[in-house]
């Protein structure tokens, strides 16, 4: 067979074709190579947690198999593995990293202990090291998790944005317990066509990713090598090609005289009260008797969500840490409102149990050094924070059968 305008050459356009596919091929099956050994390595040597350039907030998105290589470079398997979520309270916002809380919990914990704190900024107690700890769940039995959340807050079981691209990557590889309150929150993002094409193309990024390792590869050469991804936070062009870990984690120390003189700074005083009373305000009612009642629709509605968030085999090995506010602040309730926040710190504590999680508040005892703004802790703070986890911690170890 001839080509016309080619004369006699034999079929070059298959040719060029053959290479171009085997040379595809072979390309395909490096990155699979190279990515899959990517992801069974723990490239993070000195991991403390998730700073700013190396979350979603710098446009980087640790993956599945990044965290748990994380976790196994660190923990035995006869240890109890502590895993650490929820938001920046517990990320330790205000503490050097040298001073996290969650490096004194491992202190005062132990060696049969591992403790590895997955918290990220703005995260719900459902999102990042929770999905972490369950795709462990088979292969780290001794396992708490702990996370924290104000009084009442309704939990996704699937998630929130920017972290629920976490839940997909495990959900579609089949490492997430099936329930059918992820089934259920599933079906309604499927009836709104943005929130559906999102999940197909999770799905479709999910599964490629699967078989080929390309985001482990990613964040493996963005974190070690050259960085290609652009974000506001960080150096933009010629340091554009930084590799994230030659940033280094500079969380400011509350201590820092610099910071102190606006840590309660007037101009946000009225913004933040307006915070500090909803936190209660928002669920309660004044009886005629001058009895604060949270209406029955809403303790019905907490209860189920609380009982549904996590699949319930999951629910006994997680502690709920429900977060109070600097007592700069709360000493500017009313007596009445005092009243209202108590009692609404209580319940909150009351429902979690009431649920089956091991559940505590902190910050009641606090001094206003202990927090480092309204809502984080300092690194004082930080050390209290540890000092009464750890005892629940070995209490609820205790309770689940854990080796001493």
């Amino acid at each position: 067979m001839t080509i016309p305008g080619l004369g006699s050459q034999p079929r070059p356009i298959l040719a060029h074709a053959g290479l171009f596919l085997a040379g595809l091929v072979a390309g395909l099956a490096a990155l699979a190579l190279c990515g899959g050994a990517a992801g069974r390595t723990d490239y993070h040597p000195d991991f403390v947690r998730f700073y700013p350039a190396i979350s979603p907030e710098a446009s980087y998105f640790p993956t599945i198999n990044e965290m748990t290589a994380i976790v196994r470079a660190r923990c035995r398997r006869e240890q109890t593995l502590v895993i650490v979520g929820g938001n920046s309270i517990l990320l330790g916002v205000w503490q050097p990293a040298e001073e996290v809380w969650s490096a004194h919990l491992q202190e005062l914990l132990g060696d049969h202990y591992c403790v590895v704190n997955f918290a990220m900024r703005g995260a719900s107690p459902v999102d990042g090291g929770a999905v972490i700890a369950e795709v462990l769940r088979r292969e780290f039995p001794h396992q708490i998790y702990i996370a924290n959340e104000a009084p009442f807050n309704p939990l996704d079981p699937i998630g929130h944005e920017p972290y629920r691209y976490l839940f997909w990557q495990a959900y579609f590889r089949g490492e997430l317990i099936d329930t059918a309150a992820r089934r259920a929150a599933i079906g309604d993002l499927l009836w709104d066509e943005p929130q559906r094409r999102k999940i197909v193309d999770a799905a479709l990024q999910a599964l490629a990713d699967r078989a080929l390792h390309f985001e482990d590869l990613w964040n493996c050469l963005a974190y070690t090598t050259v960085n290609t991804v652009p974000a506001n936070s960080l150096d933009a062009i010629p340091g554009l090609l930084r590799p994230r870990r030659t940033y280094v984690d500079e969380e400011p120390d509350a201590y820092n005289p610099a910071f102190q003189a606006n840590r309660y700074s007037p101009t946000v005083l009225d913004a933040e009260m307006r915070i500090v009373r909803n936190v209660t305000g928002m669920y309660y009612v004044r009886t005629p008797q001058a009895e604060w009642k949270m209406p029955r629709f809403h303790q019905r509605d907490v209860a189920e969500n609380y009982a549904t968030a996590f699949p319930a085999s999951l629910i006994p090995r997680t502690m709920m840490l429900v977060s109070r506010s600097s007592p700069f602040y709360r000493r500017r309730l009313t007596p009445a409102e005092s009243v209202r926040e108590e009692k609404g710190f209580q319940d909150a504590v009351r429902v979690w149990q009431a649920a089956g999680y091991a559940a505590m508040e902190y910050g009641r005892d606090y001094t206003d050094d202990d927090f480092g703004d309204r809502t984080h802790l300092s690194k004082t703070g930080g050390r209290k924070l540890a000092e009464s986890v750890a005892p629940a911690v070995r209490q609820l170890a205790q309770k689940l059968g854990y080796p001493p």
